[in-house]
């Protein structure tokens, strides 16, 4: 394997690691889930260690994202302003008590900038990095609709719409239209469609000219009701007055 691609496998098993970052993840596993036989996955992992990215106890066979990761996190939420935001992403988790989601796009997927689990102990959960697709997520949805159009048309054409539900959009007009409908009230919507019982909305954010964002609420589907949905709206236009009063929001 030339230097490029055990580079670019590298780089997948520390995006393995992030997307799981809630457990540790063996060898065979990570070495499976990239295609890559274990011994190369092993030499990535042990690269990973020494530099790092990753970690592993002492004693255990599982590999964890390690402190250097942090370290990264710590610099890109500076750079893109999002210690100030947290704060509005914070208040928003504790004035709903769900989960607050800060995205954007990348290539045709969305990405997590930040994570504000809500007060209970049964909320859903994610982390900063984890990504996902966007014609089943409320967040992904959000996106599309920040985008401008002849982008937003672009990626809709280029996207592969995976059922991963019942729920779940699979045909390109039907996303053209609940897109339509999205933008028209003014919030995106996802029931189940990414996730069985998880039930998200999602409100596209202009915090700059740049680039794509959006605020999202994810909770369990037995706690988003008809009659909860127009608080959840206000609560995430709330947060996004916030956003843009802030200094870096005002900024961006």
């Amino acid at each position: 394997m030339g230097q490029r691609n055990m580079l670019g496998k590298g780089l997948e098993i520390l995006q393995y690691l992030v997307e799981h970052s809630d457990r540790g993840c063996g060898v065979t596993e990570v070495a499976n889930a990239v295609g890559v036989p274990v011994s190369t996955a092993h030499r990535l992992l042990a690269t990973l260690v020494a530099s790092s990215w990753a970690a592993r106890s002492e004693g255990s066979t599982k590999y964890r994202l390690g402190p250097q990761v942090l370290r990264a996190a710590d610099a890109l939420h500076t750079a893109m302003g999002l210690p100030d935001l947290h704060a509005s992403l914070a208040s928003l988790a504790q004035r709903t008590g769900e989960t607050a989601i800060l995205g954007t796009v990348i290539g045709g997927e969305f990405i997590y900038l930040d994570v504000v689990h809500g007060p209970g102990l049964l909320g859903i959960k994610g982390s900063p990095g984890q990504r996902g697709p966007l014609h089943c997520t409320a967040t992904g949805k959000a996106l599309l609709c920040a985008l401008p159009s002849v982008r937003r048309e672009q990626l809709i054409d280029q996207l592969e719409l995976t059922e991963y539900t019942e729920n779940t959009i699979t045909d390109h007009r039907d996303l053209r239209a609940e897109l339509q409908l999205s933008m028209s009230r003014g919030y995106a919507l996802a029931r189940e469609e990414y996730e069985e019982g998880v039930i998200s909305i999602a409100i596209p954010l202009a915090l700059d000219q740049e680039g794509a964002y959006a605020a999202c609420i994810s909770a369990p589907a037995q706690r988003v009701t008809a009659e909860r949905i127009p608080a959840l709206h206000q609560a995430l236009v709330e947060t996004q007055r916030s956003m843009r009063a802030s200094p870096e929001g005002a900024t961006r």
